[in-house]
């Protein structure tokens, strides 16, 4: 794999609860892109511009809803000319009654956010912000 600033952040939200199974979710969308952030300390984790790139595309997109309480994001990364995604992190989100929250899967430890609340129009994109934007400590990029 290139260099992360080769690769592209590609970010694909599910709905429903992974067990190791993908037939059992169904896609609501695939997000590719790249961004570079401003940082106050180098380098920037992949949550961060996550992040930075989920609020860019809800700014002109939306997506539905969670059907259910659960909902999956796999973010990871892959060459520009290349098809093949690595992954890098999962988010398994819990997202119930107006407040949401999300187990953080990757190579290190896994983690809980903390919870934050949301509205019940609130698209899947939206509330993974929120719940990054809360628990990153960042309002602003």
């Amino acid at each position: 794999m290139a260099s992360e600033d080769d690769a592209l952040l590609v970010v694909s939200v599910y709905d429903g609860q992974f067990f190791g199974d993908m037939s059992s979710l169904e896609k609501i969308c695939v997000i590719e892109g790249s961004v570079v952030i401003s940082c106050d300390r180098e380098p920037c984790s992949t949550l961060e511009e996550t992040s930075k790139l989920l609020e860019m595309w809800a700014e002109k997109h939306t997506t539905p809803p969670p059907r259910g309480d659960f909902f999956t994001i796999f973010i990871g990364r892959k060459d520009r000319s290349d098809t093949e995604v690595e992954p890098v992190i999962r988010l398994d989100v819990y997202a119930h009654n107006g407040e949401t929250t999300a187990c953080v899967m990757s190579r290190t430890p896994c983690w809980d956010t903390e919870r934050v609340c949301y509205q019940p129009d609130d698209g899947s994109v939206a509330i993974v912000c929120k719940i990054l934007r809360a628990n990153l400590g960042r309002t602003e990029y």
